[in-house]
Parts: C-alpha cells; sequence; structure tokens
C-alpha cells in the first residue's frame, strides 16, 4: 500500500473517531440538535477538503474543533433573523471552554467503554435492556423473574460501579 493511501486511511479513522466528540462540541455552542447535526456536516466536508492541510502528529481533535467553530460561526452568521444572537465575545469564551469539555468527553467515554468491558456478561445485557432497547424496568422485572427494585437496585449498582472504574481510569493518567 502507498504512503498517501495510509495517510488517507488514518486520516478518515481519525476523522471517525472523532465524531461523537465534534457532535457534543457543535451542540455545546448550537443547543439546537438539528442545527448542530447541519452543522457537523459542514464541518465535516471541510475537514475533508483541509486534509492536505492536517499535520500528523498533531491533534486531530482539537484542529476538527477549530474548523467547527468557525462553521458554527458562519451558521450563526446565516442565522441572523433569528431573535437569539450571541455576540462574538460570548461564542469565543463557549468555543473555548466547549472544546476543553469536549476533550474530557471524550476521554470520559474512552473510560466508559473500558469500563463495560469489565462488566460480567449479565450486567452488560442489563444495562442493554434498560439504555439501548429502552425498556422500563418494570419490563425488565417482568422478562427476568425479578421485582423491580430488585431490578433498580441492580442498575444502581452496576452505574456506582462504573463511575467508580472511570474516576480510577481518569487518576491513573487521564486515559484509559
Amino acid at each position: 500500500m502507498s504512503d498517501n493511501m495510509e495517510k488517507i486511511e488514518r486520516y478518515v479513522q481519525q476523522l471517525t473517531d472523532c465524531q461523537t466528540r465534534l457532535y457534543a462540541y457543535i451542540l455545546m455552542l448550537l443547543p439546537n440538535h438539528d442545527a448542530a447535526a447541519d452543522v457537523l456536516q459542514e464541518t465535516n466536508l471541510v475537514l475533508w477538503r483541509k486534509a492536505g492541510e492536517f499535520a500528523e502528529g498533531t491533534d486531530f481533535g482539537a484542529w476538527a474543533c477549530r474548523i467547527a467553530y468557525y462553521q458554527v460561526l458562519a451558521s450563526l452568521r446565516d442565522a441572523k433573523r433569528d431573535r437569539l444572537i450571541f455576540d462574538q465575545q460570548l461564542l469565543d469564551t463557549l468555543g473555548t471552554e466547549a472544546e476543553t469539555l469536549s476533550g474530557e468527553f471524550e476521554e470520559h467515554r474512552q473510560s466508559l467503554r473500558l469500563c463495560m468491558k469489565r462488566l460480567a456478561e449479565r450486567e452488560r445485557a442489563l444495562l442493554g435492556r434498560r439504555y439501548d432497547a429502552g425498556w422500563s424496568i418494570k419490563r425488565i422485572a417482568g422478562e427476568l423473574g425479578q421485582s423491580p427494585g430488585a431490578v433498580a437496585t441492580s442498575l444502581y449498582r452496576i452505574r456506582l460501579d462504573l463511575l467508580d472504574c472511570i474516576q480510577k481510569n481518569l487518576e491513573e493518567g487521564g486515559r484509559p
């Protein structure tokens, strides 16, 4: 495989890996899901067009967030007819804070992923029913033949274990 092809694959992988971080960052600046999704798409187009400008070895997520910031500005400029528009200084402050938070969000997400792998299969299945499938505690209890109180207690303990695991991972170096 040519060096250029490998470089493109690494770029695409980094772009793919940062989608959640980018969306969270944009959503902090534009608290409207539809507008944030539109800006994310525009950001992805710009990132693709500027692929040759990215310096390998630097922080791709920070670079992508900076581009997203400018796309948010463009979106707000285009939406001037709306009643509520932030002034530039406030948006600059929010942008800086959101960039920091989006990095922390990504660290927490990676740590959660690692901690989820450490759970017993039964615990992961219980979380899956509750949060992925959106089942009610009553429905889960009926499915498992347990009381709703027992299911709620199990979920509470699992969440506490996950929180403890995430905090320990982050204290041990910031990344899992």
